[in-house]
């Protein structure tokens, strides 16, 4: 299992990235990988000076969703209205930047450690 570690409004944050929360993000707010392609198009497009309009934007309550998803996964016992008042307190920008993180975090491939030596190594 992946975790990242976020802080949000002055908490800490701990979010699991597993098979079974991209199923639950999938089934609720979108594909990962639709999402993460269309984040690259929109990035792609946007430095050539072309506009265009993604397939899926980040919202309030998307924002919500994926952190709440990502704690449930990490074993966290917040309840969702804990959540959506952590975010509107932190602001809906601080809370799209961990949701952004964690989206990075579930369709990446899994971070290598680097040793002293600059050699990588899996987890």
């Amino acid at each position: 299992m992946r975790e990242m570690t976020a802080t949000l409004g002055g908490q800490e944050l701990v979010l699991a990235a597993t098979f079974k929360a991209s199923v639950e993000i999938a089934n609720t707010v979108g594909d990962p990988l639709t999402i993460m392609r269309e984040a690259a198009l929109e990035s792609m497009f946007l430095d050539q000076g072309i506009p265009y309009e993604p397939k899926w934007r980040f919202t309030v309550t998307n924002v919500v969703q994926l952190i709440m998803i990502g704690l449930k996964a990490a074993g966290s016992t917040m309840k969702l209205d804990e959540v959506q008042d952590l975010v509107f307190s932190a602001g809906f920008l601080a809370g799209k930047e961990v949701a952004a993180n964690y989206l990075a975090q579930i369709a990446g491939p899994q971070p290598k450690e680097v040793s002293d030596k600059g050699e990588a190594s899996g987890n």
